[in-house]
């Protein structure tokens, strides 16, 4: 004998079944996934005690710049040192921290309290701090109970994007004001990246940074070949740079672009138009823009599509079962509509998806705006190939089943006027002077 145990075959008749054997692996992961966010709501509670405390030694912070021989500037500096050190943090990020818990505590309790319990993350009530910070202080209190709404479906991406349209729809000032100010801002920096690579931003109005992003994924797509072996990515940023460096050489990107319009499209209510309304237009996957130049792009349009909220609408919302083709109508408006991959959590643009039966072709779906959807080409593989399934409600919200048994919905983005609701009176006030 060497020592070796002996392996000894498990009888058949004890044997766990293929299905069997599959089914305790997908309740492993549902418990797994549960156990996390387990820790996650644990994680946020932990996080709203350390935004109390850097709130509380901001207020005591200024308590001392009070005293005989203060200086708020110095007392302030002193505060964030002593932050970053003890949190081994860039005072850059110690400051942010410090001035986020501020904003929490003295503006934001309903944040707060969501926080406190678990309900979102740091990183969401970061999304809304970001936001609520540039309103004025009568404004806020109404605007994280907006915001919030839908947080339980929201992941932080999503959030900060929701958030964003909230704060321009609530902010008091007009959008043409405050765009006029804002573009004096535009500017194009770089930041230097590891292994010889370097990141290039652009601070763009929203209109022509639509319409170039638009214009390179048009470039991408249009590159693209059986013998092409770089990615839509890598082909986007090869255009990018061929058509800023080589405008006047005979490469295909260069070539390609002098045919190439960008695709924008922007809603703009009648009355506005005709100058009766103040209602700002809307850049699709943007949000609300100046109605300067709503109008100029309107004016200018070689065609413009009428999509009304009227019953009657003038475009053909189902075809049935007489063609698995989606006419081009329909798909406008479900690009229009769904603005984003309907995956729970997914952003990729509408209009870079693929429009997907809910209930398959082959089963029985038509092709109707109630049972299309726009799935990136990641989650549409996923729908056909996983365990993953959906099923469609009223309204066009769909519900998703994990192969655990998790269940999610989205729905299309609302676009009801945004409701002027009062605050919950929950704030969690620090004294202004000791004991604090």
């Amino acid at each position: 004998m060497n020592g070796s145990v002996a392996f000894s075959p498990t009888p058949a008749d004890t044997t766990p079944s293929a299905v069997e054997t599959r089914e305790s692996l997908l309740r492993g992961i549902g418990a797994d996934a549960d156990a996390v966010a387990v820790i996650q709501r644990e994680q946020a509670a932990l996080d709203a005690r350390a935004v109390q405390y850097l709130a509380a030694a901001a207020r005591k912070s200024n308590w001392l710049a009070t005293l005989p021989g203060g200086s708020l500037e110095h007392s302030r500096r002193s505060l964030v040192a002593e932050i970053a050190t003890t949190l081994h943090l860039p005072e850059s990020t110690a400051a942010q921290r410090i001035d986020d818990a501020e904003m929490l505590c003295d503006f934001l309790p309903v944040t707060l309290d969501a926080l406190t319990r678990g309900d979102l993350t740091y990183r969401h009530a970061q999304a809304v701090v970001r936001q609520a910070r540039t309103l004025p202080e009568a404004a806020r209190g109404e605007f994280e109970v907006v915001a919030l709404a839908n947080v339980h479906r929201q992941t932080s991406t999503q959030l900060s994007s929701h958030a964003r349209l909230v704060r321009e729809r609530m902010h008091p000032e007009s959008i043409d004001a405050r765009h006029r100010e804002a573009r004096e801002e535009r500017a194009v920096w770089l930041e230097r990246e590891r292994d010889g690579m370097a990141t290039l931003v652009c601070h763009l109005p929203a209109v022509a940074a639509t319409a170039i992003d638009d214009t390179l994924d048009q470039l991408g797509r249009a590159l693209r070949s059986p013998e092409e072996s770089r990615t839509h990515a890598q082909l986007r940023a090869d255009s990018f740079v061929e058509l800023l460096l080589h405008r006047d050489g005979d490469s295909d990107a260069v070539a390609r672009a002098r045919g190439v319009t960008a695709n924008i499209a922007v809603t703009v209510p009648m009355l506005t138009l005709l100058g009766h309304s103040d209602q700002p237009a809307e850049l699709h996957g943007y949000g609300p823009i100046d109605l300067e130049t709503a109008r100029t792009l309107t004016a200018g349009a070689p065609s413009l599509l009428r999509i009304l909220t009227d019953p009657v609408t003038g475009q053909r919302l189902s075809v049935g079962r007489d063609r698995y083709k989606v006419p081009a109508d329909l798909r406008a408006a479900i690009i229009l509509d769904d603005e984003t991959c309907r995956f729970p959590g997914c952003t990729r643009n509408a209009d870079r998806c693929d429009l997907d039966h809910v209930l398959d072709w082959a089963k029985g779906g038509e092709s109707s705006l109630a049972n299309l959807a726009a799935l990136c080409r990641r989650h549409h593989t996923l729908k056909h190939h996983t365990d993953w399934t959906v099923t469609a409600a009223p309204g066009r919200a769909l519900h998703w089943t994990s192969p655990s048994g998790a269940r999610h919905t989205t729905e299309p983005p609302d676009r009801a006027p945004t409701p002027r609701v009062a605050a919950r009176a929950t704030a969690h006030p620090l004294p202004d002077q000791p004991p604090f």
